[in-house]
């Protein structure tokens, strides 16, 4: 993210406007996440089903809070946090920066390297920066290890002057446009700090992950855990409730993970003769829990673009469906229902369980938009042996699921009407809510 030195930049302008209790410890705080092993100090967690990142603003308040309003080494690590968010979208998002294009990353590093010394000059920085004595006592060590030596070390050297080169992407001219950007958002969370209300979150701040499947030997299997309860701050619980294709042949390793995340409901959404072509892979294992609840509905390909929303309805319909969300709402352990894409049926079970939630309805677009990147292969495979089939039926398009949420709220009004309609009452809907969110 961004360098140390404008970490610190960003820092000696704050300094001029606030009046801070311990400038060294400020400035240490400033810097420290850029020690921690392996990036971990930048406490950077999973979100939207593990799709997308965010920096854990909200897990760092929880543990530092206090020690923020006192202790100014804690708040400019946090403060840190805030410049790397803002960074992010500054370089990702305004500049188009792509970090996975070969050789990108140490091309921006040694930009860093040209302009270190144009803003050390510029912002007045010197190389003061001492380390707390008996740091290893501090209670931030809870975070990660951090390799003090190693970046005291390292520091130095960002202060020598280089040789000039070309740069190949970050211009002096954009170090200030960013150092003034990190300010004023480091301003505004000071101020939301201050009030205590307004206060930047993971969620708000989060990046697209590359497209991947909690599985290795799936394209489509993801998590529902991450996302919003709208108009709150809580968000949908990790490891609680998984969508997913079919697990054919699952590896040693999915098998751990699933039995280590205590994954071992299993619900089989196919029909019987999707099932008889590629039996499941863990219908049969010792461990798991396996429940073959085959929904017809949505099983074939629907006659036109304009039929996949009711070819949706139907789904949401179904006698069987049902089922599956009592399996959900009693099951002791966590679960994962499939069908055999982790597409359509998968995906009309995915969102009505966000909806049920509260999860606002676009973010249940984005899951169920995540499907057509996972499945980008399949949907090559597929076009490729059946050239005749229209793909547009095929591939998600956002459209069939909002005009699935009108074709529900017609005929029922509410997410929890139709619950209702199909036999999930409000005991058991309290329970599916209890489930993926508390």
């Amino acid at each position: 993210m961004a360098s140390s030195i404008m970490h610190l930049a960003v820092t000696n302008e704050l300094i001029k406007k606030y009046t801070f209790k311990d400038i060294n410890r400020l400035k240490f705080g400033a810097v420290l996440p850029d020690a921690g092993q392996k990036q971990a100090g930048h406490i950077k967690t999973g979100l939207w089903g593990y799709n997308k990142k965010g920096y854990d603003f909200e897990f760092f308040r929880s543990k530092f809070g206090d020690l923020m309003k006192e202790d100014d080494l804690y708040l400019g690590y946090y403060l840190h946090l805030v410049q790397d968010a803002c960074y992010r979208h500054f370089v990702y998002d305004i500049h188009h920066w792509n970090s996975h294009t070969p050789g990108n990353v140490e091309k921006l590093h040694n930009d860093y390297s040209i302009i270190n010394s144009y803003v050390a000059d510029k912002y007045k920085l010197q190389n003061d920066i001492k380390v707390p004595s008996e740091f290893e006592k501090e209670s931030i060590n809870e975070i990660c290890f951090y390799d003090v030596n190693w970046f005291m070390e390292s520091l130095d050297k960002y202060f020598n002057e280089v040789p000039e080169g070309d740069i190949f992407f970050f211009t002096r001219e954009m170090a200030d446009e960013y150092i003034k950007e990190a300010v004023e958002a480091c301003e505004k969370e000071l101020a939301a700090l201050k009030e205590g209300k307004g206060l930047i979150t993971c969620y708000d701040t989060s990046w697209d992950n590359m497209p991947y499947s909690l599985l290795e030997t799936t394209l489509n299997t993801r998590d529902l855990g991450g996302y919003r309860i709208d108009g709150t701050d809580r968000l949908t619980k990790y490891g609680r409730v998984i969508r997913s294709d079919v697990a054919n042949y699952p590896s040693e390793k999915d098998i751990k993970f699933l039995k280590d995340n205590g994954i071992i409901t299993i619900i089989d959404m196919r029909n019987s003769e999707e099932k008889e072509r590629k039996p499941h892979g863990l219908a049969n294992l010792e461990g798991f829990d396996y429940h073959d609840i085959p929904i017809e509905e949505g099983s074939g390909i629907p006659e036109s673009v304009e039929a996949v929303p009711d070819s949706y309805y139907k789904i949401a319909h179904s006698e069987n469906l049902a089922k599956v969300f009592k399996t959900i709402a009693n099951a002791k352990t966590n679960v994962m229902f499939n069908c055999s894409a982790g597409k359509d049926r998968s995906g009309v079970t995915s969102a009505l369980l966000l909806w049920l939630c509260g999860v606002r309805k676009s973010d249940i677009v984005y899951d169920y938009m995540r499907t057509k990147l996972n499945n980008e292969e399949r949907f090559k495979q597929i076009h490729e042996n059946f050239p005749e089939i229209d793909m547009n039926i095929v591939i998600p398009n956002e459209n069939n699921m909002y005009r699935f949420f009108e074709l529900i709220e017609e005929s029922h009004g509410t997410v929890q009407a139709l619950f209702e309609a199909i036999g999930i009452d409000a005991e058991l809907q309290a329970k599916i809510v209890a489930k993926m969110c508390k």
